[in-house]
Order: C-alpha cells, then structure tokens, then sequence
C-alpha cells in the first residue's frame, strides 16, 4: 500500500510538470474512450466466430454498450448466444468500462489539484482542468493492478462451486467471467436466469455481492481501508460510503424481506428462512449498480419494485465501478435538509462541514438523473406497450447502469433499445462529468478548511 501511496504522490509531481505538453480534458477521454470501446466491441461481437446463433447489428451494438457501460441488460442471452471468443470479447469490454470509469474518476481528481496521501485525504495542489497522457497510463496501471489482485482472490472460492459442477475449463471460465463481471458492477452471466439457481448458496450469496460492493466503493475508499491504521481517523469519504453502504443493504434487505416474503412466486417458494434471507440479502445489494438477481424480477409486488427503483437511483460509491447518483450524493442531500430543518447554517458529516463545492455537485448529479430518469420514462411509454411501472423500472435501471429488468429489455423495440442504449451510456459517463465539471468551475475558490466529499 506504501508503494501505492508513493505512485499517486508521483502521479501528482508529473501531472504538475508536464500538464502543458498535451492537455486532454478528463470529461473527453472518457466520452472518447467508451465510444471506441463499443464501437470496437460491436464490430467484434458481429464476427462469426463470437457467436453461436446469428445476432443482428443493433443486437451486437446493445450488447457491447451494455458491456463497456457495465450494464448488465440484455436483448439476448449471453450464454447460449455468443461462443467462447464472444464471451471474452465481452469480458474484455467490462473490464474496461468499469477499471476506465475508475482510472477516469482518478484522474479527474488529481487534474481538480487532488492528491492521494497517506493520512488518506486530498489537497489542493493549485493546478486544474488538465491531464497528461502519461498520468492515465500510470493511474490505470495502478488501478488495474489492485483490481487483479481482488478478482485473483475471489476467483478461488467461486472456483470451488463451478469447477465440480461444470468441470476444470468451463468451470474456471465461469469463475473468472462472474468474478469480472461483479468486480465491475455489470451484471453479466453465462446462465438465462442470472444467479437463481444458486439463492441459497452461501459462496455464491458472499463472494458475488463482495466483489460488487468493492468495486463500487471505489479506489479511493478502498486505498484508505487497505491504509487504515488505528492511531488516525478514517477518511470522511471512507466512512460515509461504508456507513452509507451498510445502512443501505440492511434496510433495503429488510424491507425486502417483510414485502416478499408472503409472495408465492419469490421469498414464499424457497424452503427455508437462510434461503430466504440469503435472496433478501442479494436482492437489497445488488441494485448499487450490480444487476445480479436470485429473484424473479417480474413477479415481485410492486411496493418491492419501489423499493429496488430508490436503491438503483442512488447507485453505489464515488470513484468506484458502479453508477447512480452516488451514496455520499444521498447523505450530502440528507444532511443539507437535516441542516435546513434545524435551522442551522453549514451542514455537516460525521462532524466535519461540507463545502459549496461538494452541495453543488450533489444537486446538479441528482437534479439531472430525476430529469434523465423522467425522459427516460416518457420515452419509453411512447415505444414501447408496457405499464407504466415496469416502464419506468427499465429506465431506472438503464440510467443507473444496474441491469434488472422486469421483462421489457428482451422485448424492446428498435426505438426501445436505441432509448435504452443512450441511457446507459448518459448514465455511465453524465454524474463524473457533471461532477468534474462543477469542481473545476469552483476548484480555484475551494474552502481548505472544509470537507469535500467525492460526488458522482
């Protein structure tokens, strides 16, 4: 962890001395880099060799953005569709999208004048709105390797359930594509029914929302969890996105579990309480952006689809792999409303004051997900003949990046999946842009003495 440190102090030294020499703005390196990708990967995912059963160009296409923008909704199965080759094809383009949205979220910050030190908190340096080509390759090495090493260890265990079942090369395939595929929020699997054959598996039901939740706490977090020490304070980002996490998942697993549990086509089927709260457990977790599901869907109650909706608008941690609007976005706006209620004058966090900066970005990322989650909703009421919940549902989840569906994404039409498509790229790449944009405006008046804490 000290040489990680070491590498972001560099990072910080080289973007100062060599910013003029080729200036690329953060918010168009990612726009850019996630348009090649899916054009790539379309083009790829169209060649015989990656399927077996013949695909269209649109269906490619909608495959491969949801794959760099680790969606995880699908207009064909994944498993029975695309050979081996197109399934690493689609390994391949998760990766990337979700260690590009990560690298990007990085270097964002150090352009913003940030710096990762060892106390776990960022400074300004005094130089904004510039990155060098040379600090992206540096930043993602790192991000790419602390990314290895958790998908390494998390490959054995799911190696130990798929490896017997299905055999030493399918089985260890199956492994490495669930475990990138969780790693990176996307929500992939090789199986038409996602993870419900196994809802009562307890290595499935702890590794699989393991690596999702640590993929979405984000490099930032997960740096000063690995860095913490007991003799100083963890890093106000670290706790409330840990904070913000378990208070989320435990609710939502409860809620959840009190809603479904007398519904016969969900929790009522499975034969024991442990089943039962293992999918309850699942279920609450993985709408941070994930899109794994032990549950049908389309046959929960529609109090539970509000439920999951709420969940999948927020999304899961700044910096990180998932989407939404991000949980410190949430606790920013609670604690200004707590703030506004009581009367007082500057809000705070786990007795630390949030700055202009880090308010603004709250309200601009939220307002514009409720705008782009509403046209998203009218646009598909108008192509597609569904109800207005599942409607909005897909939009929800298309917007957030997570990959639950009711049903509506296989029976799209072309104007559906062209809607979906462009929700799920405007999800994946609008909340770090709107954020970086908001922070460069004011980086240069930024408050020292309070807290900013990482939005979108």
């Amino acid at each position: 962890m000290a040489l990680l440190i070491r590498i972001g102090d560099a990072l910080t030294a080289s973007h100062q001395r060599m910013m003029h020499s080729w200036p690329i703005s953060p918010p168009l390196l990612l726009i850019a880099g996630f348009l090649i990708l899916i054009l790539v990967g379309t083009a790829l995912l169209k060649l015989p060799l990656s399927v077996d059963a013949p695909i269209s160009w649109r269906e490619a296409l909608f495959t491969a953005t949801s794959a760099v923008t680790v969606t995880g909704l699908v207009v064909v199965d994944t498993g029975p569709t695309f050979s081996v080759w197109g399934e690493a094809v689609i390994l391949v383009l998760m990766q990337a999208g979700g260690l590009g949205l990560m690298t990007f979220a990085v270097m964002a910050l150090l352009s913003l004048g940030g710096r990762i030190r060892g106390q776990n908190h960022l400074v300004a340096s005094g130089y904004y709105n510039e990155t060098h080509p040379r600090d992206v390759l540096r930043t993602a090495k790192v991000v790419v390797k602390l990314a290895l090493v958790i998908e390494g260890v998390a490959l054995v265990p799911l190696a130990l359930v798929w490896v017997p079942e299905h055999g030493w090369m399918q089985g260890l395939w199956w492994s490495l594509f669930h475990t990138v595929s969780a790693f990176n929020n996307a929500g992939f699997t090789l199986s038409p029914d996602s993870l419900m054959a196994y809802t009562g598996h307890p290595v499935i039901n702890t590794v699989i929302p393991a690596l999702y939740l640590i993929g979405g706490f984000g490099f930032i977090v997960i740096m000063g969890i690995l860095d913490y020490r007991p003799s100083r304070q963890l890093d106000i980002n670290v706790k409330v996105v840990l904070f913000g996490t378990l208070v989320l998942s435990l609710m939502g697993g409860a809620m959840i579990y009190m809603l479904e549990s007398d519904n016969p086509a969900t929790l009522a089927t499975l034969p024991s309480l442990s089943d039962q709260l293992w999918a309850s457990w699942l279920q609450a977790t993985t709408p941070r952006t994930a899109g794994f599901n032990t549950l049908d869907i389309s046959a929960m109650t529609q109090p539970t689809s509000l439920v999951l909706m709420l969940l999948m608008f927020i999304g899961a941690g700044a910096n990180g792999t998932g989407s939404g609007i991000k949980v410190a976005t949430l606790f920013v706006l609670l604690s200004a409303t707590w703030t506004y209620i009581r009367r007082r004058r500057e809000p705070t966090l786990f007795s630390h004051t949030i700055d202009t900066t880090t308010l603004l970005k709250a309200l601009a990322v939220t307002v514009m997900a409720v705008l782009g989650t509403f046209m998203g909703t009218l646009a598909l009421s108008i192509t597609e003949d569904a109800d207005l919940l599942t409607v909005a549902f897909e939009a929800t989840s298309a917007l957030g990046t997570v990959g639950l569906t009711q049903g509506l994404t296989s029976e799209l039409s072309g104007w559906g999946q062209m809607i979906v498509m462009m929700m799920m790229f405007v999800g994946r790449v609008c909340p770090l842009t709107v954020a970086y944009l908001v922070g460069s405006a004011f980086a240069s008046s930024r408050d020292s003495t309070k807290t900013e804490l990482h939005i979108g």
